[in-house]
């Protein structure tokens, strides 16, 4: 027997609140002496059961494309403990932090879709031909976000501290959940019907004014730095942090949606319920971590990469 709209959103809360708990000790644990090497073995684990959703699904159109993602996994994020973390006892070449800082954060995507064709280069001759779904680009994208993405939460962690991160993956899930529930209360308009059939215009606009709105509290409240030094006065970088972290966190969305739609798959996984799988529950994260470690440099004036 199907569900009830009243019955689903509950049992969504309830799994919902169960998953805060546990992230709410991965973030108590980053705070702890290495929490930044606990935070980046996070997201590697995290990648890697997203890249076996992913072929799982059929995304790339051959099982051989798993170890591929893998490896690429590691070598998109090990190049961040390569270049930050001390105890690698790699020298940087000449440059600022901050010119070394960009170099890491845009090579480290091309290396692992590098490393990710070299590592599939074994498997060509031997794998049932399959085609893979979508486009060539639109692969390259999900390639990107499924296996590089997340390791941005290392700088936002670095540079940042742990309040940085708390305030990235607030932001960054705020806008699901007021968007989750605007939807289900007003929701009437369906901007994306192909993509995704269940996102409304009431519950986008929902989740924008939340993400803005949360921004200025974490900025308020000492999760976002502020006074001297912010980028703009009074509590507009926050605000803008929520903005631009809200937009992109909605567009991780719809692309994770355009994968299972691809796919046609309702749902990435069955981990999480009626959550749905792994990708299902960080694919914000996949779009906002990065245009966090892009932007935040320059809101925040962060001190080593300024």
């Amino acid at each position: 027997m199907s569900k009830t709209r009243a019955q689903r959103i509950v049992q969504r809360t309830l799994v919902g609140g169960g998953l805060s708990l546990v992230l709410a000790g991965l973030l108590y644990t980053t705070s702890l002496p290495g929490g930044d090497r606990i935070l980046l073995a996070a997201t590697i684990l995290l990648a890697f059961v997203g890249c076996y959703e992913a072929m799982r699904m059929g995304l790339f159109g051959s099982k051989a494309s798993l170890p591929a993602m893998w490896v690429a996994t590691l070598v998109g994020t090990g190049l961040w403990a390569v270049v930050w973390d001390p105890s690698s006892g790699w020298e940087a070449p000449a440059g600022t932090p901050s010119q070394i800082y960009w170099a890491t954060l845009f090579a480290s995507p091309l290396f692992a879709w590098v490393f990710y064709l070299l590592a599939r280069l074994p498997h060509r001759p031997k794998e049932p031909i399959r085609r893979a779904p979508g486009s060539a680009v639109a692969r390259f994208v999900a390639l990107i976000c499924i296996t590089s993405a997340l390791a941005c939460m290392y700088p936002v962690r670095l540079f940042g501290g742990v309040e940085a991160l708390i305030a990235l993956i607030v932001l960054s899930k705020i806008g699901d959940i007021f968007g989750y529930y605007c939807g289900n209360m007003w929701g009437k308009t369906h901007p994306f019907p192909k993509l995704s059939p269940g996102k409304t215009t009431e519950g986008c606009l929902g989740s924008f004014v939340a993400g803005c709105v949360a921004g200025v509290l974490c900025q308020k409240y000492g999760l976002l730095p502020g006074g001297e030094a912010a980028w703009l006065p009074g509590y507009w970088a926050g605000g803008l942090a929520g903005a631009t972290v809200n937009l992109a966190s909605q567009a991780g969305d719809l692309f994770e949606s355009s994968w299972k739609r691809q796919t046609s798959v309702k749902d990435s996984g069955t981990w999480f319920g009626p959550s749905g799988g792994m990708l299902d529950l960080v694919d914000s994260l996949l779009v906002s971590a990065p245009v966090a470690a892009l932007t935040w440099p320059v809101l925040f004036q962060w001190v080593l990469v300024s």
